[in-house]
């Protein structure tokens, strides 16, 4: 019964401030993703494997028990993405901080400082209004970061990556055939270190 209350306020809550939840913006959930382990390289965050459209973070998905692969349907990750929003409302009692927790998890939402998180937010906030325009700011931003993206954001710094998708009887060597460009090592940097693959797994690409 108390979940159903807590759903009901997380709704009441949305219209309330006129601003639609983060999972209605898949792309900037992935951008604001890509952006973030950009800044956590070197740390465990930066190694995980955001999963589908909604850049889900695989810890958070493993209860409801489907295929990493599932997750590549649209439909199931939207429905995936709002579920996990409204757990995270429920849990931080904050609409904001709920969009927070769905990019990046709610564990490094609630290491934040106060106005770190203030800053982050806001970013996400202003960047739902103009979408297109991807986000202006970085995580957790040093005062010399906060000049220089004032005057815009340094697109050359977020990398770039394409998605493949495994394919039987593929191997690391055999696609690192396909991408030339590339060495092994980043292949298997950017995909969290691990040399295993299956079937079915979407694979960043860096480009």
């Amino acid at each position: 019964m108390g979940r159903y209350i807590c759903i009901l306020l997380g709704l009441m809550g949305i219209v309330a401030q006129a601003s639609q939840p983060i999972y209605y913006f898949p792309s900037l959930i992935r951008g604001t993703q890509l952006m973030w382990q950009h800044e956590q390289i070197g740390t465990p965050n930066g190694a995980v494997q955001f999963i589908g459209p909604f850049g889900l973070h695989p810890v958070a998905v493993a209860k409801f028990g489907y295929p990493p692969e599932a997750y590549q349907d649209s439909a199931l990750a939207f429905h995936v993405a709002e579920h996990l929003w409204l757990d995270y409302y429920c849990a931080l009692g904050d609409s904001s901080k709920a969009d927070l927790a769905l990019v990046v998890g709610p564990a490094f939402v609630r290491q934040q400082q106060n106005h770190r998180l203030t800053q982050t937010i806001t970013a996400l906030e202003n960047a739902k209004l103009h979408p297109a325009m991807g986000l202006r700011a970085r995580f957790v931003p040093s005062p010399h970061e906060a000049e220089v993206h004032s005057l815009g954001p340094d697109l050359s710094s977020i990398p770039r990556y394409e998605r493949y998708t495994v394919q039987p009887g593929d191997s690391l060597w055999k696609i690192h055939q396909k991408y030339p460009q590339n060495t092994l090592a980043s292949l298997i940097a950017a995909n969290g270190g691990k040399e295993t693959i299956y079937v079915g797994q979407v694979l960043h690409i860096p480009l």
